[in-house]
């Protein structure tokens, strides 16, 4: 009876082990890309660098020199996209924001940064891809995960209809 016991509840273990699809448990996959990264837009030119990423509802520009990637600070930022034109306000050293309602929509946004400083100005263009909301999946059940399901919960009816039919027997006398 002890042996038929330990079977029951060795199968029960052995249920997490099995093969199933869609994995590949070789050499480790490349992880994808989450959905949730923000839109953002990269231009350069041989003076500056310019990263703009767009995030709860303000386009956020990283300016830094090409040659040495140091913060521009105190930088005249004009942006154009279509018809919206704004002035950035610098946050921090070389890190300047403008409202970012103008590009809620998904959609790609042709940029253009006029950038002025007290030694240089220059011009950078670029296009804000803005992919939209995420839709996410819809978590489905395969026949297989139920057939373990249903064959799991089989094997632990007969266990307990088998520790019931033993103690039945021991209390008789």
């Amino acid at each position: 009876m002890r042996g038929l016991l330990a079977l029951c509840i060795a199968s029960l273990v052995s249920f997490t082990a099995w093969a199933h699809g869609g994995e590949d448990h070789g050499a480790a996959a490349a992880p994808a890309l989450e959905a949730d990264i923000a839109p953002r837009a990269v231009a350069q030119s041989e003076a500056f660098e310019l990263v703009a990423i767009l995030a709860q509802g303000k386009l956020t520009l990283y300016l830094d020199r090409y040659t040495d990637n140091a913060p521009v600070a105190d930088a005249a930022i004009e942006v154009e996209s279509g018809a919206f034109k704004a002035v950035a306000a610098q946050l921090a050293p070389g890190v300047y924001a403008v409202a970012g309602d103008a590009f809620a929509k998904a959609g790609k946004f042709p940029l253009t940064f006029s950038v002025e400083t007290r030694d240089s100005a220059d011009l950078l263009s670029t296009t804000l891809e803005h992919p939209g909301p995420a839709a996410t999946p819809e978590h489905v059940h395969s026949r297989s995960e139920w057939a373990i399901w249903i064959a799991s919960a089989a094997v632990l009816l007969a266990g307990v209809a088998l520790l019931l039919v033993r103690r039945r027997r021991q209390r008789r006398p």
